[in-house]
């Protein structure tokens, strides 16, 4: 699904487009796994707290460039943040736009 940039209709606000951004980026069993796999690691349930690109193809088993694909969705959508060490790129989960993007769902419980 393509999310337009531009916002369609008044009623339609920047949060709403953020939340869509993000929902379609977890749309994909892959990419809510890569997501959980990294939130688990990277407290401290892992065996280190650092998870680059490698790590991912040999948990998950994919090519790398279909973890790299999956990737660049979730960085994309800001809910992977990188940083690069020499020759690999580690990932962290962005906590914060995870915490803004639950709430936000949760208060469409009514």
């Amino acid at each position: 699904m393509r999310i337009r940039t531009e916002i369609s209709s008044k009623y339609i606000n920047e949060t709403d487009q953020e939340v869509a951004k993000i929902a379609n980026a977890l749309a994909h069993p892959v990419r809510v796994a890569l997501v959980r796999y990294l939130s688990e690691k990277n407290n401290g349930r892992g065996v280190d707290n650092v998870t680059c690109n490698k790590d991912l193809v040999n948990m998950f088993e994919y090519s790398q460039s279909t973890i790299s694909q999956h990737v660049k969705i979730l960085k994309e959508a800001g809910l992977f943040l990188t940083e690069q060490h020499d020759k690999f790129v580690h990932y962290e989960l962005n906590y914060q736009l995870l915490e803004k993007f639950a709430v936000t769902v949760g208060a469409l419980k009514g």
